[in-house]
């Protein structure tokens, strides 16, 4: 039989507090007009059969030795599993659609992890399982799991049509309560991705009704068009009819960058403000994954998990926190090198599992380099996309260099 090979490093790696993450299935069961996954994964070889909802599962064998034996078994991984960080689940599928109700893969998972006691993030946009005994003996009390739940509008009719086959904005509140009350990890809004026109009407009194469920934290970002890909450009109508205007020329108009559009600060900038001040009125706990307002976050986790969690600190929203909440407003590589250098150092970057290593003129300027040396790269090259100063748009600014030579960044971004 052939197996879904997961988990994978996130090609945010550079600012994700969980760069390991993990997917039960290799397809998700529901189909949202704004998926980006389905924009990746929709072209080449495999576009057939991920349009067509062919789907294959990890082995639960496989993924249990990872975790039992990590040092024979786990390859990269292993640094990472023994370190207990917090693994990521349902990055480009959804671990709790209909494939799960079919197949079960992610139940036999979570028995496993619980009898290991592994801390896990999970990111769902489906309700079911919290009604479902089975899963949710699981999930009560288990204080290092979190739940994070996907609503964009509590507009039923948007959300029926830009979200196909997810249950209502009223039913996933209704999950969050039930996460709430089972006394685990915590539950998460993810209002993600914020769509201006879809998620604006609604999206102030979408937070209240979170927090009035339990919620006790929130997670945003905005909507970024890719324009170089066929299926979102044969969803755009539908998109704009929802919105209102047309979304593609608003994003070229208003986007700081072609080919993977992305508004810019000024755009999003009230909206940003709402949201925090809403989420400060009712003691929710704010978190932007959005590279910009990235420094709003409350913590170095921009998916919503508390402070005192065992996340990933080798990564830039954490060096946006680290300079934020520092008197001399500054930050350092040493500042963050420590999970760099014990969770990455030990593969080469064109062989990391998951990650795009596909151009050519990457693999040879990269060639020899470890995973921690090219986060190092990024660190000491300001003009890269991925430096912390290009990242976040001028949010941390080089401010110098250290005795080692690295980089000292300093903060510039803003304080609501």
């Amino acid at each position: 039989m052939a197996y879904y090979q997961s988990p994978r490093w996130t090609n945010e790696i550079a600012d994700c507090s969980m760069p390991m993450t993990f997917d039960t299935y290799s397809n998700c069961s529901f189909g949202c007009l704004y998926c980006f996954a389905q924009f990746q994964r929709g072209i080449g070889g495999a576009k057939e059969s991920y349009l067509h909802k062919d789907v294959k599962n990890v082995s639960v064998d496989k993924i249990k030795r990872m975790f039992t034996d990590p040092d024979k078994y786990a390859g990269q991984f292993a640094p990472y599993i023994k370190a207990r960080k917090v693994m990521q689940w349902g990055g480009m599928s959804d671990e709790f659609d209909g494939f799960e109700k079919q197949r079960g893969k992610t139940l036999e998972l979570m028995r496993f992890f619980k009898e290991i006691d592994y801390p896990l993030c999970f990111s769902t946009k489906a309700a079911w399982f919290t009604e479902d005994d089975r899963y949710m003996s699981l999930i009560e009390g288990q204080k290092n799991w979190n739940f994070k739940f996907s609503i964009i509008t509590l507009d039923e009719a948007k959300a029926k049509r830009i979200e196909k086959g997810v249950p209502t904005p009223e039913q996933r509140l209704e999950a969050i309560r039930r996460i709430a009350e089972a006394g685990a990890g915590g539950a998460t809004l993810r209002l993600r991705p914020f769509i201006i026109g879809i998620s604006t009407p609604t999206y102030l009194d979408l937070i209240t009704e979170a927090h009035k469920r339990g919620a006790t934290a929130m997670s945003t970002e905005f909507f970024c068009v890719e324009q170089r890909s066929p299926t979102l450009k044969a969803f755009m109508p539908e998109i704009n009819e929802l919105a209102g205007f047309d979304v593609m020329e608003f994003y070229k108009k208003y986007s700081v960058s072609t080919g993977y559009l992305r508004l810019n600060r000024k755009v999003k900038e009230p909206f940003m403000r709402n949201m925090k001040a809403k989420c400060d009125e009712l003691g929710m706990r704010f978190y932007v994954s959005d590279a910009h307002f990235k420094e709003l976050c409350c913590n170095g986790s921009c998916c919503g998990l508390p402070a005192d969690w065992n996340y990933s600190r080798g990564q830039w929203c954490e060096a946006l926190q680290i300079a934020k909440n520092n008197p001399e407003g500054i930050v350092t590589f040493d500042d963050v090198c420590k999970d760099i250098n014990a969770l990455v150092s030990q593969f080469e970057w064109r062989q990391a599992s998951g990650y795009n290593c596909n151009s050519s003129e990457k693999r040879a300027k990269f060639e020899g380099m470890t995973m921690a040396d090219y986060m190092r790269y990024l660190w000491n090259n300001p003009q890269n996309g991925q430096s912390p100063y290009k990242l976040f748009e001028g949010a941390l600014v080089p401010a110098g260099k250290d005795t080692n030579g690295n980089i000292i960044y300093k903060f510039n971004g803003a304080r609501f």
